[in-house]
């Protein structure tokens, strides 16, 4: 079947065999949409790495792993990609999580197809709209690929974790592990532009790390700052609260940018955890600018 729809792709994740065949035949046989299906998650993340797709559908609950933590490898892999979850039951704590962590729409059972297609085609159709208006005009490979080289050999540009040498790193983790005590968190890690860990204290668990991807990789700038209440200029702090902890981000540090996270139970007071964690910024910050100031490259004669 043939219809303007046919080149958008979806894949439908889930357990339960009954919802998966019902929405193969809601969504491909009458929607017209290219189908693909996956029952567990390490399914689906082979189906992702191999296309991509315009919309995921996926239960909350899977086999091997969970509807969210698919949802936060889509928002790594797939970040074009929209995603449904859909629930055994309605919660409202489970639906703020998942939107919080990206998702589009939050269903459950028992599930009217009708009302599903039409959510279908509302997400695809809002994404088809977006993609007019921001799809960014292509630039030549080449071009691309000599500055993503040139930015990568330049030492002004090198990663914070590439310039620290053993003694630095020590240290570093010995201010994690002392911030960690103070204010009782679960987990105090260091950052980097590029993702690179640097130092990192105390237990990340599954949902922890979900947490702490979606919070590093919203503009903070965009966000309320606990910093500017306080009317602190030199460090950026942002806190973004889960269902069950809350991190505390915040970002530092010239020429070398790092990011300071603390994840805390919510019932922590956060003036606490900004003092201790403001302290322990600005001793990180002296030890980043001890490193000597990288030179640049010198320029070639025509």
């Amino acid at each position: 079947m043939i219809t303007e729809h046919s080149k958008e792709r979806i894949l439908i994740v889930a357990k339960d065999e009954d919802l998966r065949v019902s929405l193969y035949e809601t969504l491909e046989v009458a929607g017209g949409y290219a189908v693909n299906q996956a029952d567990n998650f390490e399914e689906a993340l082979s189906e992702i790495l191999l296309h991509d797709f315009d919309l995921i559908i996926t239960e909350a609950e899977l086999p091997d792993l969970s509807g969210m933590d698919l949802l936060a490898v889509v928002g790594g892999l797939r970040p074009r990609a929209k995603v449904i979850v859909i629930d055994d039951d309605l919660s409202a704590r489970s639906a703020v999580a998942v939107f919080r962590l990206g998702a589009v729409d939050y269903l459950y059972k028992p599930l009217n197809m009708t009302f599903v297609l039409m959510q279908v085609e509302r997400q695809l159709e809002a994404r088809r709209a977006a993609m007019a208006v921001t799809e960014p005009v292509e630039q030549p490979k080449v071009e691309t690929a000599n500055r993503d080289r040139a930015k990568r050999i330049d030492p002004r540009m090198r990663p914070a974790a590439l310039v620290l040498r053993r003694q630095q790193f020590q240290l570093i983790n010995q201010e994690l592990n002392r911030l960690l005590a103070h204010v009782k968190a679960s987990f105090v890690g260091l950052v980097d532009n590029d993702g690179n860990m640097v130092g990192a204290a105390g237990t990340l668990e599954d949902y922890d790390l979900q947490l702490l991807t979606h919070a590093l990789s919203i503009d903070h700038s965009a966000q309320r700052s606990l910093a500017s209440i306080l009317e602190e200029n030199k460090f950026h702090s942002t806190y973004f609260e889960g269902d069950r902890n809350g991190v505390y981000i915040i970002e530092f540090g010239l020429p070398y940018t790092v990011s300071l996270a603390v994840i805390c139970p919510s019932d922590v007071k956060p003036g606490m955890v900004w003092l201790y964690s403001k302290r322990t910024a600005a001793i990180i910050d002296e030890i980043f600018k001890a490193i000597p100031q990288p030179r640049t490259l010198p320029r070639l004669q025509e």
